[in-house]
């Protein structure tokens, strides 16, 4: 094993590492800057690039099924050479590997300088003269997974992953190595392998696409986030001492995915977004962040969010001019920027409005003077106007639901998933009619704003490519460029991304949206917990958070609902028209003090507190957190849940901080003593939002 060579390359704080076996087989790692200790020399050669063909051999072990992990096709490919070109900016590695049968891999690590995290990519070169179908192949293959341990580091690694259910997005799962039999066989021979992804054109179902392994012992970890907006995998593998995570789009046995790659041409993987550091796993998350806040859009680039008021829990599908010109009257003046005219503007007086989207007619009963006259009227109040779509599907009422030769088919037959069909976005066609029915609409009634919405999952895949994952692939991919079309030709228009709440929380629809939908949790009482976890995902300044307001509410139930959403963006809704004037002084109070801490909310760092909730529908105890701004300010915010009797909450804060402003609904006595914010609370479901300086 001595004879592996290991070449090491800085970027930033962190240390790539490339191990060449005698063979030419590289693998690829990385460990935080300045760790000592790390070994190469332990286990079998892992390459960094993972590929396998139609007809490809599966690896020895019991492979076959369960992972192309060291396929044959894999192992076939060496070391040809390694350039890093750099800049003032960033700093490029590609890594070129070759098979004997005239297929190239370009291995690729961006790394900009003053990132804590780095983007990954492969490119696979046809430079045959016949055609090759892949079936699977990574956007980033991690091992030697922990170098820090001189055997296979039994009782010390973690595989962290968030779970994802509508409703219920983001939570935390954290399990050991052993408990997923990821442990190496006495003889190291038998393929241990835990594969996890989502399947369809709803990415955050079922799990996000991360992945994080914690060394406990030597306080390290690795975390990495794929931005695959359609079917994606992450497999944990192992055969000997070292653990290896794979990430890339789902392969033809997890996501019926086959790509023909035609002599001569060339195809290149969603990126991954990969990170190490010897840091807490908050901390690390956050690191991840910074790949999205390089990728930020110039008018994203804000200090003080906007206050965002979506009359959907209001009206709950049916706005209308004369709705809208009641909640005018309530709101004009509060300081609202936004105001989001959400599903049903579009409603067929018979058939209604949840099904018969794709026609895009303003209903005229609800709107008789259409929407540019109540767009003047938003713009007339001080705020801007937005509109809901759910522009990629077609409901089962619309009169385009028989335009078939448009729609989607999987076996030559329309795809239907509950009550929706999809437009075939690939199609020229698709793209005229929507760019008729949702760019030009948004222009000639002067929309700032759109909220696009996607509330079900086109499956497996569909007709019209080589295989049912890559037509997905192919149908999602012309999705993000209609977005980006939207981008192009609506002036100063702010969209953003909804699928049924969260389902499309990933990176690189992420990346489209000056706004997320963090949840369909409208108005729920684990509202806090979901937009608290979320922060580990997403970037709060993009993260929309609803606070819906009911008359039914006490007061502490108010400052309990806009306290939730200082997690994010804040977004009013609810019973406006019949909120009392205590509930408006509180609530008036709440929006004033959001735009006061939303420097904060926009650039910070997390830190969180309390017990985890092994249920979100009943939630016990308390949650509090301290954000930490870069301006000498930090934002915490303290949520409890059922609690018997009288209770102090106690978050350890960093030295220097006092109390310069508070966000409550009646009064708690708070101090700070011992580096610690002290809060005492009498009652359940409760929330105090303070600002700290120093």
């Amino acid at each position: 094993m001595s004879d592996k060579q290991v070449k090491i390359i800085s970027l930033g704080d962190m240390n790539a590492i490339y191990v060449i076996s005698p063979e030419g087989l590289v693998s690829f790692s990385m460990v935080p800057g300045n760790a000592d200790g790390a070994r190469w020399e332990k286990g079998r050669p892992d390459p960094m690039v993972q590929i396998s063909c139609l007809g490809d051999s599966s690896c020895i072990g019991f492979a076959a099924g369960m992972t192309r992990h060291n396929s044959g096709m894999t192992m076939s490919f060496t070391y040809v050479s390694q350039d890093v070109t750099e800049t003032d900016q960033r700093k490029e590695i590609t890594t070129t590997l070759k098979s004997p049968d005239g297929m190239r891999l370009e291995h690729v690590v961006i790394y900009k300088k003053g990132s804590r995290a780095l983007r990954i990519f492969t490119k696979v070169y046809n430079d045959s003269d016949t055609d090759i179908t892949i079936e699977a192949l990574s956007s980033m293959s991690l091992s030697g997974i922990t170098p820090f341990a001189g055997d296979e580091a039994t009782g010390r690694l973690v595989l962290h992953r968030f779970r994802s259910r509508w409703s219920a997005e983001g939570r935390h799962a954290q399990d050991s190595i052993e408990d997923l039999m990821l442990e190496p066989s006495w003889a190291r021979f038998g393929v241990r392998c835990e594969k996890f992804g989502t399947t369809g054109s709803m990415p955050i179902r079922g799990y996000f696409p991360f992945a994080a392994v914690e060394d406990k012992e030597a306080g390290v970890i690795w975390a990495m986030t794929l931005a695959a907006s359609s079917s994606w995998q992450i497999e944990a593998v192992r055969m000997d001492e070292n653990l290896s995570i794979t990430c890339g789009i789902a392969d033809y046995e997890f996501g019926h995915w086959r790509k023909v790659i035609e002599a001569g041409s060339s195809f290149a993987t969603p990126e991954c977004y990969v990170t190490v550091a010897a840091e807490d796993f908050e901390m690390v998350c956050d690191r991840l962040l910074d790949v999205q806040k390089d990728k930020l859009l110039d008018n994203q680039r804000v200090k003080d969010l906007p206050l965002f008021f979506n009359e959907y829990c209001t009206t709950w599908g049916e706005p209308s001019e004369e709705n809208i010109d009641k909640i005018l009257a309530v709101i004009k003046g509060r300081g609202y920027d936004y105001f989001v005219i959400d599903a049903g503007w579009y409603a067929d007086s018979v058939k209604g409005w949840q099904d018969n989207m794709g026609d895009w007619r303003v209903a005229s009963d609800l709107f008789p003077n259409g929407l540019k006259s109540v767009v003047k009227k938003i713009n007339d109040a001080g705020m801007k106007a937005g509109i809901w779509f759910e522009l990629e599907v077609v409901g089962k009422d619309a009169d385009a639901v028989t335009d078939t030769p448009h729609l989607l088919t999987r076996d030559g037959k329309v795809i239907i998933s509950g009550t929706r069909r999809f437009w075939d976005m690939r199609q020229k066609w698709v793209e005229d009619y929507l760019t008729k029915k949702v760019i030009d609409f948004l222009n000639d009634n002067g929309f700032k704003y759109i909220k696009i919405d996607y509330n079900d999952t086109i499956g497996i895949g569909c007709d019209g490519a080589e295989s049912y994952g890559e037509g997905l692939r192919q149908c999602v991919e012309a999705t993000r460029k209609f977005y980006e079309k939207i981008r192009r030709e609506v002036p100063g228009i702010a969209i953003e991304v909804c699928s049924s709440g969260g389902h499309r929380l990933e990176p690189g629809f992420m990346e489209l949206a000056d706004f997320l939908s963090f949840s369909d949790a409208h108005e729920e009482k684990e509202i806090p917990v979901i937009a608290a976890d979320l922060q580990s995902l997403i970037l709060p300044q993009k993260s929309q958070i609803w606070s819906v307001l009911r008359a039914s509410d006490p007061l502490k139930r108010i400052a309990y609902s806009i306290s939730a959403g200082m997690y994010g963006a804040l977004c009013i809704s609810g019973d406006v028209f019949d909120l009392s004037k205590e509930q408006w002084e509180v609530t008036d109070e709440g929006t004033a003090f959001y735009k006061k801490v939303s420097p904060i909310i926009a650039n910070g760092v997390t830190r969180m507190y309390g017990p985890f909730q092994t249920s979100n529908r009943a939630l016990k105890d308390y949650q509090a957190s301290v954000r930490y701004g870069d301006n000498g300010k930090a934002l915490a915010i303290v949520h409890t849940f059922e609690h018997e009797g009288p209770q102090e909450i106690e978050i350890p804060l960093e030295e220097g901080y006092v109390v310069e402003d508070v966000f409550e609904a009646e009064g708690h006595d708070i101090r700070i003593s011992d580096s610690c914010l002290k809060i005492g609370f009498d009652q359940a479901f409760d929330a105090v939002a303070v600002l700290l300086s120093r």
